[in-house]
């Protein structure tokens, strides 16, 4: 029997709860989370535990990294794994939440928005660039022009969406911040 299992992620910009409460899920079925992996979570078999997860987006220093660990162990989280400046955590079910208010929700998306900003601008860009060489050339460059257009269209689609997807939630976290004041 295996021991291990791929769970896919249905995209943290969109659906970051969901992912959460299916790590969740997984883990009270005896599949635990161990690492990140391409566009999803690497799983290994264990006892059953009833957890929550929660993921927090921080560039950290090598340096700050003990401590900043050590301030979610502090409020009963434990570090799971950390990939490009996303670190989950797990803790028992009835721990306060990482992020409990509409405002800290706003800070962790807007720390999200950064890098996801900047990959999918630089996306658009090349995109951009790669469509104007298609037009407005001829023969062996737009034919290059051409492929690279359409595999850095199908990449940008996604990029965009992604950075759509983070500002839906800040409107969403924004909208809750209003209503409570």
């Amino acid at each position: 029997m295996r021991n291990k299992r791929y769970m896919p992620s249905m995209g943290l910009a969109f659906s970051e709860a969901l992912d959460m409460k299916e790590l969740s899920k997984k883990a009270a079925e005896g599949w635990h989370l161990k690492r990140f992996q391409c566009a999803g979570y690497g799983l290994e078999k264990g006892e059953p535990e009833e957890v929550i997860f929660s993921i927090d987006y921080r560039k950290l220093q090598k340096a700050d990294e003990e401590e900043y660990f050590e301030l979610f162990a502090y409020g009963g989280w434990t570090h799971v794994c950390s990939s490009a400046h996303m670190h989950i955590f797990k803790a028992a079910p009835e721990t306060t939440p990482i992020y409990s208010d509409a405002e800290s929700s706003i800070d962790k998306l807007a720390r999200l928005a950064k890098p996801v900003n900047l990959v999918a601008s630089i996306a658009l860009a090349i995109t951009m660039v790669l469509w104007v060489f298609m037009t407005f050339t001829s023969g062996t460059i737009q034919h290059i022009a051409e492929q690279g257009f359409t595999g850095s269209f199908i990449f940008t689609v996604p990029a965009i969406m992604t950075s759509g997807g983070v500002y839906y939630h800040m409107w969403k976290n924004l909208r809750l911040k209003s209503k409570h004041i």
